[in-house]
């Protein structure tokens, strides 16, 4: 039983810690990784769980959800892949509840470290791993039967997605789907929910400036490591607690860029076409907490060399840090699938209305 004891009062933390057993296939999203076709890694997972009471506004906006902490080790079976493992933070969200059942969908990043990655002389057949430590996103939908107040059985079926978002190469990343089956022990189940007040939106616009440097690796001959740097300007428009509308200009300098015009056909003898680029972007931002997740479209107004396609995407989290100085890190990418540069973003607050 977890709980903590203040005078004569107890007050019990709402804990559960889970344990699983997962079966996995790797997913074949592109022909250059056929050779991994039919590669079911096996493996536990261990979870810990908090259940949101309401304490904050944002616990009862989403249906009082799970916040947890995994770990998951897996064997893949496979010398090209060797084993790994992966520790994330997730949000577990209801979806369905009746007294004895629960259906729920649960998200959460981490990093993962890989035992055996791309090795041109050692291991140049993985193309899908290139460096030990990577990105980990979860996507999972679970379903819970209780059998009695402290315990419960789990089943899950989900998507484990690894990759290092271009910062070394080969990165086409691996895809994972996974089922998994489980148990859940709970220190204390019955809970009392907080219902709080909307709260009103003082700050409805508001003007930013940001600055985001990113390493990456042009490909997988290219071993420099070239640092990607963006400039922007937005305003976000707040409609409510949860949603947040940005419209913005951004520049970028892509350094990796040049030895890619140096040897491109298309390129006319004797010319040099600017490699910078500048690029209105769009995009909505859901708020949970402090913590921002943003979805942002953008589109090369200036683009004198045309490498990539004109449109670009970012997924981006957003954390501030006093009132007027945030920090960011996103994953840009181009045609919705290839990872361009994972960019850390330093921001400031210039100016906010009042209602």
């Amino acid at each position: 039983m977890f709980f903590y004891q203040s005078g004569f009062a107890q007050v019990h933390l709402p804990l559960s810690l889970g344990v699983t057993y997962q079966h996995g296939l790797v997913l074949v999203h592109s022909p250059k990784i056929r050779h991994l076709q039919g590669v079911q890694p096996q493996g536990v997972e261990i979870n810990l769980q908090y259940q949101t009471t309401g304490t904050k506004f944002w616990h009862q906006q989403y249906q009082y959800p799970r916040l947890g902490l995994s770990i998951i080790a897996l064997n893949y079976k496979e010398p090209t892949l060797g084993k790994s493992l992966a520790a994330s933070i997730y949000l577990n969200k209801l979806i369905h509840r009746q007294k004895q059942h629960t259906l729920s969908m649960r998200i959460g990043t981490g990093l993962a470290y890989f035992s055996n990655h791309f090795d041109r002389r050692l291991n140049a057949t993985n193309n899908v791993i290139s460096a030990p430590f990577n990105a980990v996103i979860q996507l999972r939908t679970e379903y819970e039967r209780l059998i009695n107040s402290t315990f419960s059985v789990v089943a899950a079926a989900g998507i484990n997605h690894y990759s290092n978002g271009g910062n070394s190469k080969p990165n086409l990343g691996i895809n994972i789907g996974t089922l998994s089956l489980g148990v859940n022990f709970y220190s204390y189940r019955t809970i009392d929910r907080l219902v709080q007040p909307w709260p009103v939106v003082n700050h409805p616009l508001t003007f930013t400036i940001s600055g985001s440097a990113g390493v990456k690796q042009r490909d997988d001959f290219d071993t420099v490591s070239y640092v990607v740097k963006s400039a922007a300007i937005a305003a976000m428009r707040q409609l409510n607690p949860k949603s947040t509308l940005l419209l913005g200009l951004e520049g970028f300098y892509d350094p990796s860029l040049i030895p890619r015009r140096n040897w491109d056909p298309r390129v006319k003898p004797g010319t040099s076409p600017d490699i910078k680029r500048v690029a209105f972007n769009f995009g909505h931002e859901l708020a949970i907490g402090k913590l921002g997740f943003g979805t942002y479209v953008g589109w090369y107004a200036y683009r004198p060399y045309k490498s990539d396609a004109p449109f670009y995407q970012r997924l981006e989290m957003r954390y501030p840090i006093t009132r007027f100085i945030y920090v960011a890190a996103g994953l840009k990418l181009h045609d919705l699938i290839k990872a361009d540069v994972i960019e850390y973003r330093l921001g400031l607050r210039l100016w906010n209305k009042q209602k």
